[in-house]
């Protein structure tokens, strides 16, 4: 197929459930009233029951006479509705009906309304504790009892829990906000405060500037106490990071980061930033890495707050990639919106390259566009490997549908495909291109296809016909590599799926997409040659010659396919791998590749274990990440046995030993970025393989960092936890679970949650689970079933408490955020039989499941890939194990 014409694209929107286009808001100006506190006489059994009180005037335009006026409005019961005329004529609404499953209310009046209007509405709310809409957040006070902050998260769909309005990302407004507090609470939005007063009640009446034009989800509101650091950018905009009160100081680092990043997307868009000033805001409780309100962006505490002594360098860089992916929003996303959530890729594709952009400006040492290639480039092929996947732009019907769109697809694919045709076109004219389409869209909306001709007009390149293929399709291609006789050569694009399945295809159904080229050879291995694939198959005569001795295609990983070249050429290909000719993001791709075919059967496993043997001298971080992750899934689906087992865990070991050797446990003053990052995880591949001198030292210093904190640097804390863990018993469980409960940088409290379910005994897992249950938070109880979850050990016992939980799980995750969905892939990532799919399938065939659809179909298709690989490859696999682990004494 090549993609989706024109008018099924209007036949799609027409199935959108979206709002009569009778009226359109102009101005909100929305006034709330939080309560914090607990009514004492009522204690805990008030503790479901925080509400809010609201007042909502908003100025409407009428487009088509009409005596309805549907909007959205969920979990609010409206207390008075009116209509306020030009002449100030009153008219109170005859009734009011609410429509729970599409999420609405129609306010019927007795009058029909023809001309420009202020519809006033009263109502209330539940402050929530689920982190959606507006919501409770729990802290401690200084005199250590909870106290509770208000604040929101309205992306994608619920603005709708805290004011009645049209929340659709195109239907744009102004809004005015007004909050009433406690006198002694601060509070924030995207605007700054204009006016400040007492009221009778006593309460702080705090309102705000008005916002420029803007989409509700991008909306922010929060009350609490809080303290704040603040820098300036050379534009003068003030930048302030907040935190609970006592943390200022941890926000140093995001500070500096987003004051340096707010100025280069400035230069790099050729477009101011918009608002006054730029706040950053730590939240204790949050179910996302962050997001992107205008002006007034939130953050969960460990994507935003760093400790130079506590925080690990793994740490430091995710806070500068989410600082500075959230500031890219501020022109990708809020100053140009998609036009509805099919379109989301625009806003976290575009911000997930762009961050990623702005991070290797801010720190080139860090090599991060090669980081892109081992993680958000991977991700994608990962996921779009699936014959469950979706397209880029993927059609979105309902609110329920949009959480799960939120994907690999979304971020990871968007970015890798702008990446992409970024290197087709050049940087300098897809810049031109994107200064231009930000400009001629700015406070507007805009569709896939607006910015695919824009960047046609300015490069003169034929991006509409090539990119529409890349964002409407599903899937990405394997180029299949075939010689022919001498230099000619056959290059063959089908759909890669990591079933190893070939859909039937035929003229009208063919998934084919123009693919850009690059390919270096042995004679000139940093040369690299461009061309443009475009059929399904296609002879080359002289691209290389009959003296290169091995040619690799994908140079630099630029383009979103695979590559299968002949098993000669993947054995000639070992040499420049094991000699290091090849560059590390070469080496990267051909790791990624070569493992990805042979579990879709493509090529034998045998060719990929050859392949990862030649990394035996790797010091590159990156391709250990995913040699690393590679070593995980066989062990996971070929160690059924305890011989299997520790036939894979001695070739692991013999594998490492070389890098472990070069980076010991002390880190050299002022050594690289990558190598701190590399460190740890070596050491903690080790521990998993079960090597004995790395367990022995690690828990060693387990034993001194119990006594004293600062005798382990906070990059091998993980590790050391660990070997104390997985190769121990009740004590070194309670002493994991101690420092949980005493730390105070939440970091520390994620690294003892990612540790506890290492445990090697099944009875310390499920009082884990039970007490995380209660004492763990929402949003960190993931950490320990995903731990759980990956320990061999735990895989029954974890799938069987989210069976028996699986109503109080829905309760808690199910209310709009995508945390459930990730649950369900955690209970289910190391099942890998058949029998295990059927279960998983027969499960949720039963349950209500809105919104995790597609995650359980994916895991479900995954569980099933893992057991065809088991079947086809598992004697061959053993053998070849055995042959290695004999040749080289291991």
């Amino acid at each position: 197929m090549t993609g989706t014409s024109e008018a099924q694209q209007q036949q799609l929107q027409t199935n959108r459930h979206l709002l009569p286009q009778t009226v359109k808001p102009k101005l909100y100006k929305i006034q709330l009233e939080p309560e914090l506190e607990f009514s004492e006489q009522n204690g805990a059994q008030e503790k479901k029951d925080l509400k809010f009180q609201g007042k909502a005037n908003i100025e409407l335009e009428i487009i088509s006479p009409t005596n309805c006026v549907t909007l959205h409005a969920l979990d609010l019961e409206m207390k008075e509705a009116v209509v306020e005329l030009k002449d100030s004529k009153l008219i109170k609404a005859q009734n009011i009906s609410y429509d729970n499953e599409q999420q609405t209310a129609t306010i019927t009046f007795p009058e029909t309304l023809s001309q420009q209007v202020v519809i006033h509405l009263e109502y209330t709310g539940t402050l929530n504790d689920q982190m959606v809409g507006f919501y409770r957040s729990s802290y401690k006070g200084p005199d250590g009892e909870t106290r509770y902050m208000a604040t929101t998260q309205f992306e994608p769909t619920d603005a709708r829990r805290a004011f009645p309005c049209w929340d659709e990302p195109a239907i744009k407004a102004v809004f005015e906000i007004t909050l009433i507090i406690p006198p002694d609470r601060d509070c924030l939005s995207n605007m700054n405060p204009v006016s400040e007063h007492i009221n009778e009640s006593g309460k702080k009446v705090v309102q705000f500037q008005k916002t420029p034009v803007m989409s509700t989800y991008l909306l922010a509101f929060i009350v609490g106490e809080f303290d704040f650091i603040e820098d300036k950018t050379t534009q003068g905009i003030v930048v302030r990071v907040y935190t609970l009160k006592g943390s200022s100081e941890l926000g140093r680092f995001a500070l500096q980061v987003a004051v340096k990043t707010l100025t280069f997307f400035a230069e790099f868009f050729d477009i101011a930033y918009p608002l006054p000033k730029m706040d950053l805001v730590a939240i204790p409780d949050f179910a996302a890495g962050a997001m992107e309100n205008w002006g007034c962006v939130t953050f969960r505490e460990t994507a935003l707050l760093i400790d130079p002594a506590n925080s690990s360098t793994v740490a430091r860089s995710r806070v500068a990639e989410v600082v500075a992916h959230e500031l890219a929003h501020q022109w990708f996303g809020n100053l140009v919106t998609m036009e509805w959530w099919t379109h989301l890729w625009l806003n976290e594709g575009f911000a997930t390259w762009a961050a990623d952009l702005a991070v290797d400006h801010l720190f080139p040492s860090w090599g991060t566009w090669l980081q892109f290639v081992s993680s958000t480039f991977s991700a994608a092929l990962r996921l779009d490997s699936l014959e469950s996947s979706h397209p880029i732009e993927v059609e979105v019907k309902k609110a329920g549908d949009v959480n799960e769109i939120f994907d690999a697809i979304s971020y990871c694919k968007g970015a890798s495909v702008i990446r992409m045709l970024a290197n087709y076109l050049s940087l300098e004219s897809f810049q031109k291109g994107l200064q231009v389409y930000l400009k001629r869209f700015s406070y507007k909306n805009a569709a896939t296809d607006d910015l695919w001709n824009v960047l046609e007009e300015v490069s003169g390149k034929p991006v509409f016909s090539m990119m529409s293929l890349w964002t409407r399709q599903t899937g990405y291609p394997v180029i299949q590599v075939k010689h022919k006789q001498g230099s000619q050569w056959i290059f063959e694009q089908t759909r890669f799926l990591s079933s190893g399945c070939r859909a039937e295809q035929t003229a009208e159904t063919s998934t084919l997409w123009i693919i850009p080229v690059g390919a270096i050879s042995s004679s000139k291995p940093t040369e690299i040659r461009y061309f443009l694939l475009k059929g399904n198959k296609e002879e080359m005569d002289g691209v290389f010659g009959k003296e290169e001795e091995w040619f690799k295609l994908n140079a630099n990983q630029s383009g979103v396919y695979r590559v299968n070249y002949p098993l000669s050429i993947w054995e000639k290909l070992r040499k420049p791998v094991q000699d290091c000719v090849l560059s590390s993001t070469d080496r990267l791709g051909l790791s990624m590749d070569s493992f990805a075919l042979c579990r879709a059967g493509m090529t034998p496993t045998a060719s990929a274990l050859d392949m990862m043997a030649s990394f035996e001298n790797e010091t590159d971080y990156n391709c250990w990440v995913d040699l690393i992750s590679n070593f995980d899934s066989l062990h996971s689906v070929f160690g059924k046995t305890d011989e299997s087992r520790h036939l894979m865990e001695r070739f692991f070991r013999h594998i490492l030993r070389n890098i472990a050797h070069q980076l010991g446990w002390k880190a050299a003053q002022d050594e690289e970025h990558s190598v701190s990052l590399l460190r740890p995880k070596v050491l903690r591949a080790l521990v998993d393989y079960k090597d004995a001198n790395t367990l022995s030292t690690a828990k060693q210093l387990f034993e001194q960092y119990i006594h004293n904190k600062e005798s382990v640097v906070a990059d091998l804390r993980g590790v050391v936890m660990a070997a104390a863990v997985s190769d121990g018993g009740r004590n070194e469980f309670d002493q994991v679970k101690h420092i949980f409960e005493t730390a105070t940088l939440n970091e520390e409290k994620v690294r003892c949650l990612q540790t506890l379910g290492l445990t090697p005994h099944v009875s310390l897992m499920k009082e884990a689970l039970e007490w995380g249950w209660q004492h763990v938070r929402y949003q960190d109880y993931i950490y320990l079933v995903s731990s759980i979850g990956s320990n061999p050990k735990g895989v029954e016992l974890v799938w069987e408490y989210m069976k028996e939980h699986w109503n109080a799980l829905y309760e808690r995750y199910g209310k709009g955020n995508f945390m459930l969905t990730t649950f369900i892939r955690a209970c289910t990532a190391q099942m890998t039989t058949q029998m295990e799919a059927d279960q998983v399938e027969a499960f949720y065939q039963t349950k209500r499941v809105e919104g995790c659809e597609r995650t359980i179909r994916q895991c479900v298709e995954r569980i099933r890939v893992s057991a065809k690989w088991f079947e086809r490859d598992e004697k061959a696999t053993k053998e070849w194990l055995q042959r290695y682990v004999k040749d080289h004494n291991c």
